[in-house]
């Protein structure tokens, strides 16, 4: 605040030493040059006016974003990774640097504040783009989508979880909204501005959006959806806060002829039941959300899973193997979660600092994960969002050791494997139902000139606190991650087809934060 005064004072020097410079040598030999000082300063008075509300607008603005900085920082303690693991905290801090810190940037740029803007300066290759905000966004609503949540679930700090979740402010949730409606997603643009005015009439800081704004959206989504009474009742409170807009004026009479023909013909809009309203399909290279075959996925993923018969039930059993010599001493501990396929969970497979070690050798190797298309092209997709990379025996003596016990475990060599895919889910990172092996369709591994994918061994390096399951869709069965487990599949038959009953996903991580090899 100082160098804010000294600032302030310094240009008020500037501004006087040039106004006295102009008038200082004849104004006492004439009225009318004094007249005219006054005129000047009550021009210079009501710039100066504006000057003063500007810098201490400026100044409320650092605070109160300060104010907020410091807020979500007391919440992240010694832990990042599990504070950034709740969704909502992700998106505010990947908000913050795409939206904020930039604001403070040329807020700043009218002060002398060095210090500060060469930080910004220093940092500003990091900062969030527009791709880092849109996907942040688009990950609350793949968890409202998957998970059937409401929007107050996020907004007010609901989501389950040892992290406290932070409430979101109206601007924040006001954004999720509009970036339904630039995404043409009517249903999440009608929830989400619905809970924007929520926040609207409980807020008496309505910060930089307007009412007349949120009932324009509410309008047109309602509009999409088939409610035209809804969307005549919008636009009715848009003409009552500004009775001059031509385009609410248009709106009314449109949306009043729009209901007298409804009840005429007792046509109906959509009852905004969130599992009746198909959503837009997210990705443009297919549009398989929409199907039955997504939906079982989504209810999967929510642990709606099939019942286990009798006979089945029986034959989820527990045992030790010890057939390898390393595991004379220490066998392995192994279970049968399901029958057909056939899917075991090695218990206990790696140490803490196993994992420790093996997440910090692929941290610096991470780059965003891509999925294989019938053409045989890798490409990144709104299907999976995660980052991947690789590392094989020579790059540490744990990896060397933990692909070693991945042979004894599986009797199955390591010489002809590809090298470890270690896997980071990111804010609701995901992987859509798909194949290990390569289809018919498909260009197989030829790089390594083994063939197909015999089997997947999966292990998990963290716990999840909610969500991030492993669903198998065909069979109607879900694993949730357990820290140091790994599971166990072959995604051949005998003959060597692809065993289409392997086909799984990566179910949204709804808290927590999800790391797999």
């Amino acid at each position: 605040m100082a160098s804010d005064v000294c600032y302030l004072f310094s240009l008020l020097l500037f501004m006087f030493s040039v106004i006295f410079s102009r008038t200082r040598a004849e104004v006492f030999t004439a009225l009318v040059d004094l007249e005219n000082l006054v005129y000047r300063e009550r021009e210079l008075k009501f710039e100066l006016k504006n000057y003063v509300n500007l810098e201490l607008e400026r100044l409320n603005k650092l605070q109160k974003f300060l104010d907020k900085v410091n807020a979500a920082h007391e919440g992240v303690g010694s832990d990042v990774s599990r504070y950034l693991g709740h969704p909502v905290n992700s998106y505010l801090e990947i908000r913050r640097f795409y939206k904020d810190w930039p604001d403070v940037e040329r807020l700043i740029q009218i002060d002398n504040s060095e210090a500060l803007s060469d930080a910004i300066a220093k940092h500003k290759e990091a900062f969030s783009d527009k791709e880092d905000y849109d996907g942040a966004i688009a990950a609350l609503l793949r968890l409202q989508d998957t998970y059937q949540l409401q929007p107050s679930t996020f907004t007010e700090g609901k989501l389950p979880g040892r992290v406290p979740s932070p409430q979101m402010t109206l601007s924040e949730v006001y954004d999720v909204g509009r970036h339904a409606y630039v995404n043409s997603d009517m249903f999440y643009t009608k929830s989400w501005m619905e809970e924007t005015l929520k926040f609207y009439n409980k807020q008496e800081d309505h910060e930089d959006v307007s009412l007349f704004d949120i009932y324009d959206h509410l309008s047109f989504s309602e509009y999409q959806r088939g409610n035209f009474f809804k969307a005549l009742n919008y636009s009715l409170k848009m003409v009552e806060l500004d009775p001059t807009h031509e385009r609410a004026q248009g709106n009314v009479a449109y949306f009043g002829e729009e209901v007298k023909m409804y009840k005429k013909t007792g046509r109906r809009g959509d009852t905004g039941i969130i599992t009746e309203t198909k959503v837009k399909p997210r990705s443009e290279r297919n549009d398989w959300h929409q199907t039955s075959s997504f939906q079982n996925y989504e209810r999967l993923c929510r642990g709606e899973i099939r019942n286990l018969t009798r006979w089945e039930e029986s034959k989820m059993v527990c045992w030790y193997y010890n057939d390898a010599s390393r595991l004379k001493i220490k066998p392995a501990k192994i279970e049968r979660v399901f029958l057909k396929p056939e899917i075991i969970i090695f218990r206990d497979v790696l140490s803490d600092a196993e994992m420790n070690t093996i997440k910090e050798l692929a941290s610096p190797r991470l780059a965003r994960a891509t999925v294989t298309y019938d053409d045989g092209t890798l490409e990144t997709s709104e299907n999976r969002v995660s980052k991947s990379g690789w590392l094989k025996d020579s790059d540490h003596e744990v990896i060397r050791r933990v692909s070693q016990r991945i042979e004894d475990l599986t009797g199955l060599t390591m010489a002809t494997a590809e090298e470890l895919q270690i896997v980071n889910y990111g804010i609701a990172g995901h992987y859509e139902p798909h194949y290990d092996f390569a289809r018919d369709t498909e260009d197989k591994f030829t790089s390594l000139g083994t063939g197909n994918r015999i089997a997947t061994f999966l292990a998990y390096m963290s716990n999840v606190e909610a969500g991030g399951g492993t669903v198998f869709t065909q069979v109607g069965t879900t694993l949730f991650p357990s820290k140091g487990d790994a599971a166990f599949w072959w995604n051949l038959k005998r003959s060597g087809d692809g065993d289409v009953s392997t086909r799984h996903a990566g179910c949204p991580v709804l808290v927590g934060s999800k790391w797999g090899e």
